[in-house]
């Protein structure tokens, strides 16, 4: 895991490349890569790299980047790990290829001199990668399957600039740092930026199994090189519909997956909640070892969000070297403003904090790769929510949408728009069946369009040939509806179907999961020097969750149903199916009684409040505010979504 860095002029005239600058850039993101760092230009080419590095595989100065290879034709710059080098170095080393270091990054480059920027293609990892090709002078930014490692970038005054973190954007006098109206009116509601937008103006994300391209004549171009419903199986599609063979392939597949990220020439760890997830990690990776070391977190004013005794359980059913540790509202508060400073752009999710604390906690113990349960929910129907969506959809919906006359539905909008107030969930609700606008917009929602109406001033935003270059097909407007119906549009291409709970799940898997929960793992482990690795997210086994029939991911109640059978045997079954919790901060204890997030929240809003009056009614939020301290009333996930933002304004 390291961070990268540079630029490539474009159509600048009498441009040099700027070594300090590059040193900048990559001093910016030190924490992602405190073991060395390193620095390559050419000005002939009008280009340069940066990067900063965390020793993970061959930890001596042989791995160190910029990487060129010993013709000087290839230059790379790379942020992960291929959990598969090691195949692919054997089948190079035959082509006769001669390594100088034991490192992936080594592959990486003589791979694309074999194959071409296809070679990407054999890949199996997770990634984040800059190639210049010195002799074809073409430039490749290339993001990995899933989205797991970020890749920012700038097209500002004729330059493309890039960097894994923003704040190494924000080191070239050519960026400037501007709040994009059309970011923040898609922040709001996803409680992230979507991408390729960012919440500033001229700075984008590529996208999850995106690449971009500078050809020889300084074009730019980008691609989709990997979707999962495009992938192509090995399977009979009536087998994903048997119980026996989803169960066998499900353990198959996650064994495989975790057995490869133990790669390490350092000592790794697993975040342990205690929940299905985490502790199928552990029971998985104590089969291949009996050297576990596990970790957990839990809040002393969140005694309801808890899971200690689970995880303390769990640990000692696989014998694991487990390590606790507990924070209140005081360190939270503490670490916000640092938290917000590694965001970059806000991720307005609360979950940050714990997870800096546990990752903090993990490295202080002499660990540096860590093993997350992310995407396991997502993939198997694993919330509530989900199951809540899925039952409306079913109940309601779906009926609704076939019997109801158009102006039946509109009649109904119209008559509940003067009963409840804007910000009614029911009423956005009727609103969005009235006018086609579907049922489920992702797993966390903060505000509505309906709710934005009247909290958002007039805001206005230009087309965007950027995000029209990458996302031809996405409306620009300010309407968020327009990200929804985007990916749900590619869900109905790619798959032939219309099926409602994998069209959730590949919504999730295009947006909430890259742009929200995998960069919550990998700002808030990265701002402490830690690698998150995320088994459940191994491109074959998420290709074959997409493809396992929705009756057996949501079934007679049962949320996560056929994991669940999969790990029985496995785990106890009282792990198993034991009430989901979730791994969540106290938000609604902070802003209801707690002694800092109130106070600092009105504090923010009255120091921001020049910056803040440019884009809200001021007063409709601290309506929110004093409504959230009533009985009955919850606001604080839209607080803390307010927050995250005023405090980076």
């Amino acid at each position: 895991m390291c961070g990268i860095a540079g630029y490539y002029n474009l159509t600048k005239e009498k441009f040099e490349i700027n070594e300090n600058l590059l040193y900048k850039m990559q001093q910016a993101m030190v924490h992602r890569g405190p073991d060395g760092s390193g620095v390559w230009l050419s000005n002939k080419d009008q280009v340069g790299f940066a990067h900063r590095r965390l020793s993970i595989i061959d930890l001596s100065d042989a791995g160190k980047q910029p990487m060129i290879d010993p013709e000087k034709t290839v230059a790379v710059c790379y942020n992960g790990e291929i959990y598969n080098h090691e195949a692919i170095r054997l089948e190079l080393e035959k082509k006769g290829y001669s390594y100088r270091s034991r490192t992936d990054t080594e592959t990486i480059l003589y791979a694309y001199k074999e194959w071409g920027i296809d070679c990407i293609q054999k890949f199996d990892g997770m990634f984040a990668i800059a190639i210049f090709d010195l002799q074809k002078k073409e430039l490749y930014l290339v993001r990995d399957r899933i989205g797991i490692k970020p890749l920012y970038f700038s097209m500002n005054e004729g330059v493309l600039s890039f960097a894994s973190e923003i704040k190494s954007l924000w080191q070239l006098p050519w960026i400037d740092k501007k709040i994009s109206n059309r970011g923040l009116h898609h922040y709001l509601t996803f409680m992230v930026t979507p991408a390729p937008m960012t919440l500033y103006d001229g700075v984008y994300k590529l996208p999850s199994g995106f690449l971009a391209k500078v050809d020889a004549n300084k074009n730019v171009s980008f691609k989709e090189w990997y979707n999962p419903l495009k992938a192509v199986g090995d399977y009979d599609e009536k087998e994903f519909s048997d119980e026996k063979f989803c169960i066998d392939n499900i353990r198959n597949l996650l064994r495989d997956s975790i057995e490869k990220r133990m790669m390490s020439d350092v000592p790794y760890g697993v975040f342990l909640s205690g929940g299905i997830d985490s502790s199928l990690n552990v029971a998985l990776m104590t089969e291949l070892t009996d050297n576990v070391k596990t970790f957990n977190v839990s809040f002393s004013d969140g005694p309801e969000l808890s899971e200690t005794e689970w995880a303390r359980k769990v640990a000692k059913r696989f014998g694991t070297e487990h390590h606790e540790i507990v924070i209140s509202e005081k360190e939270a508060f503490d670490f916000f403003e640092k938290m917000a400073y590694h965001q970059d752009e806000p991720i307005s999710d609360c979950v940050c904090v714990p997870l800096y604390y546990v990752s903090k906690l993990l490295k202080d113990s002499g660990v540096t790769v860590v093993q997350v349960g992310e995407g396991s929910d997502e993939l198997y129907c694993g919330y509530s929510t989900y199951a809540q969506y899925i039952d409306t959809y079913n109940r309601y919906w779906r009926p609704a949408e076939k019997l109801l006359p158009s102006f039946v539905k509109k009649l109904a909008y119209s008559s509940l728009s003067k009963i409840y107030p804007s910000t009614s969930h029911r009423l956005s609700f009727v609103k969005n069946l009235a006018e086609n606008r579907g049922l489920f917009w992702g797993g966390a929602i903060a505000f509505s369009e309906l709710s934005k109406e009247s909290l958002l001033n007039d805001l206005s935003c230009e087309f965007d040939p950027v995000v029209a270059m990458i996302y031809p097909d996405l409306r620009q407007d300010l309407d968020s509806f327009n990200i929804v119906d985007f990916h749900m549009d590619n869900f109905r291409k790619y798959s032939g179907k219309s099926d409602f709970l994998n069209g959730m799940i590949y919504l999730e898997l295009k947006q909430r999961l890259p742009e929200l929960l995998l960069m919550r793992v990998d700002k808030m482990a990265m701002a402490t020097s830690v690698e998150g690795r995320v088994p459940f997210l191994d491109h074959k086994h998420v290709e074959f969750a997409l493809k396992v029939s929705p009756s057996l991911k949501y079934k007679d109640g049962i949320t996560k149903y056929i994991l669940k059978k999969a790990a029985e045997g496995i785990l106890p079954n009282d792990v198993i199916y034991r009430k989901k919790m979730g791994f969540a901060a106290p938000t609604t204890r902070w802003f209801k009684q707690g002694k800092m997030f109130k106070s600092y929240f009105l504090s923010l809003l009255d120091d921001k409040k020049d910056v803040c009056e440019n884009y809200f009614d001021t007063k409709q939020i601290r309506n929110m505010f004093e409504t959230n301290l009533q009985p009955n009333q919850e606001y604080s996930l839209q607080l803390w979504v307010l927050q995250n933002l005023m405090v980076m304004m």
